[in-house]
């Protein structure tokens, strides 16, 4: 019979390496977390936690409804492409449709992001990275201060958050469009067909030429890396 052997600690670390992998990968198939490329709900102890959307009775999940005079609450985990905003006595978490822009911070869960989003824009260090999202979020967030904004919403939550997806317009038309017109943001997540408007391989289009343009003229974080085409 051969003697007990104790594992040895590196195989004890890879095995507890392994299980959190695993514990990792079950809670983004179950929805708890977003998987990696898209953006996870607010943590608990966050401000939106504790002041959620809430989706007006009315409203069916799955029909469009369009949120007028909509205006913007402030709040510190507003960014450029995800936002508080207030119509009617209610509050509601928005996420743009097609439009993805740089975290305009740094912790510890999304790291792996901004090298994606780095990567996108032609080779992007973090710092930069950080930077052109702090440029999307005061680009968006100064645009809705000045009037109020109408939404398009199916509500259609964002994975399992409070988060809704959403068309916004402002008087300087959409908002993702011009986000991407600025080189703030990338064509990177789910996208929608607009009632009585353009489907959504149309409007990839029209992003895809309005990106095209910022590119070639080094607008926004196209303009940070030498490297960019």
């Amino acid at each position: 019979m051969l003697p007990f052997r104790r594992p040895h600690r590196s195989s004890f670390t890879r095995l507890l390496v392994l299980l959190g992998a695993c514990v990792l990968a079950f809670a983004q198939w179950r929805g708890w977390i977003a998987p990696p490329g898209q953006k996870n709900a607010p943590p608990p102890n966050s401000e939106s936690a504790q002041r959620p959307s809430s989706q007006p009775s009315s409203a069916k999940n799955g029909e469009w409804e369009q949120l007028a005079d909509c205006r913007l609450v402030e709040e510190r985990s507003n960014d450029g492409d995800s936002f508080l905003v207030t119509q009617g006595g209610q509050n509601h978490t928005l996420r743009l449709y097609f439009a993805d822009c740089p975290e305009k911070h740094r912790h510890q869960y999304n790291g792996q992001r901004i090298a994606e989003q780095g990567r996108y824009f032609g080779g992007l260090s973090e710092e930069q990275t950080v930077g052109a999202g702090e440029a999307a979020r005061d680009f968006s967030l100064g645009l809705l201060r000045k009037a109020p904004f109408n939404v398009l919403t199916r509500w259609e939550r964002v994975y399992n958050s409070e988060r809704f997806y959403g068309f916004v317009t402002t008087a300087e038309g959409d908002l993702a469009e011009g986000l991407v017109a600025r080189g703030l943001a990338r064509i990177y997540t789910k996208g929608e067909n607009r009632p009585q408007g353009r489907t959504s391989s149309e409007e990839k289009a029209r992003l895809s030429e309005l990106e095209r343009t910022a590119r070639q003229a080094k607008l926004g974080a196209w303009g940070k890396h030498s490297s960019s085409k």
